[in-house]
């Protein structure tokens, strides 16, 4: 099935990117999706399934199937003709670390008309796509940032498991894109996700995502490089009395890069979000909830893949030498799971 000029394309059909499709294909008066396909195993196995993609709410749960997706395959020498069809609206959901690769064959249909989605861990990326693709800012997309507090995950290439209907997500602004979507057709894909009851989707301002997205890496830059290195759970980080000098130190450094960003709207030194009282309570509180769950990090290193650790740990230790912080356990951290991660390449 071939896509048009209205179709939301998805990049990455992993768990998130699966789920997010079938909520876009869900709503009442769907748009059209078009599904970005990155190797032949999965084509043939979305033909063999009928270019369906199904949900359970539950691992007993109903299987719900969604259809009418359309699909096009990157990996085809035919995938960079200038005849296919530019991109308006792209929700990337690859990881991070893949992102610019990812998105390298499509770069000559991407342009200033374009609207790029992105759905995934840590920060940086918006940076990496402007000096890697798209340099010029006269015909640089317009990024928005999602944050997905859904627990799912895929059982086959076609199938994807939610583990509750309690989940929410956020999407935003970032970067210098102007803070009000104009013109009207670039809400297209807004108000579709706003519409879709599972996703169960807020909308943000610049400064709102911004807040949210540095309690989320600060978790995340304890959660996902302890588990990964001790091949643990979520919850076995939480009472480790072994572990709580390294969390203090990990905390007081990315408190400090907090305090000091010039780019949240809130008075240097008075942010009290990001003291270490807080970040150490959000992440307690994550730990809490998310306790019998494996780490994505974790599951990177176990599997193989290549880890995002550039763009969470890394992220801080970057912005803490351009601010003249020294982020040392940081830094320490991220050469601990980078040497594991080769070694088990």
């Amino acid at each position: 099935m071939e896509s048009n000029e209205n179709s939301i394309f998805v990049l990455g059909l992993g768990s998130i990117g699966s789920f997010i499709a079938q909520c876009l294909r869900s709503i009442p008066d769907p748009p059209p999706v078009t599904l970005l396909i990155h190797r032949e195993s999965l084509f043939n196995e979305l033909s063999a399934n009928n270019w369906k993609l199904g949900l359970r709410v539950g691992e007993g749960a109903e299987l719900k199937e969604s259809s009418g997706f359309n699909t096009e395959r990157t990996y085809s020498p035919s995938s960079s003709s200038s005849s296919i069809s530019k991109i308006r609206y792209l929700v990337i959901t690859v990881k991070a670390s893949a992102t610019v690769a990812a998105l390298k064959p499509l770069k000559d249909r991407i342009d200033r008309d374009t609207t790029i989605y992105l759905f995934q861990n840590g920060l940086g990326q918006v940076d990496d796509l402007n000096e890697h693709l798209f340099s010029d800012p006269s015909t640089r997309p317009t990024y928005m940032c999602g944050i997905l507090r859904h627990g799912v995950y895929l059982k086959s290439a076609t199938e994807a498991v939610l583990s509750g209907s309690t989940g929410s997500a956020s999407i935003g602004l970032t970067g210098s894109s102007q803070e009000i979507l104009e013109p009207s057709d670039r809400r297209f894909v807004v108000d579709a996700l706003l519409r879709a009851p599972m996703l169960n989707c807020d909308e943000l301002t610049r400064s709102e995502l911004l807040e949210i997205q540095l309690l989320k890496l600060a978790t995340n830059c304890l959660i996902n490089p302890l588990t990964a290195l001790l091949d643990v759970t979520n919850g076995e980080i939480l009472n480790n009395t072994g572990l709580m000098p390294l969390q203090k130190q990990i905390l007081n450094e990315i408190s400090e890069v907090f305090q000091n960003l010039p780019e949240l709207e809130l008075p240097i030194g008075a942010r009290p979000k990001f003291t270490v009282e807080s970040l150490e309570a959000a992440f307690q509180d994550t730990v809490e909830k998310t306790a019998y769950n494996s780490s994505s990090m974790r599951e990177d290193i176990l599997k193989g893949r290549a880890v995002e650790i550039d763009f969470i740990n890394g992220w801080i230790i970057r912005k803490g030498r351009d601010l003249g912080i020294q982020c040392v356990a940081n830094s320490c951290l991220t050469q601990l799971v980078l040497a594991k991660s080769n070694k088990k390449k």
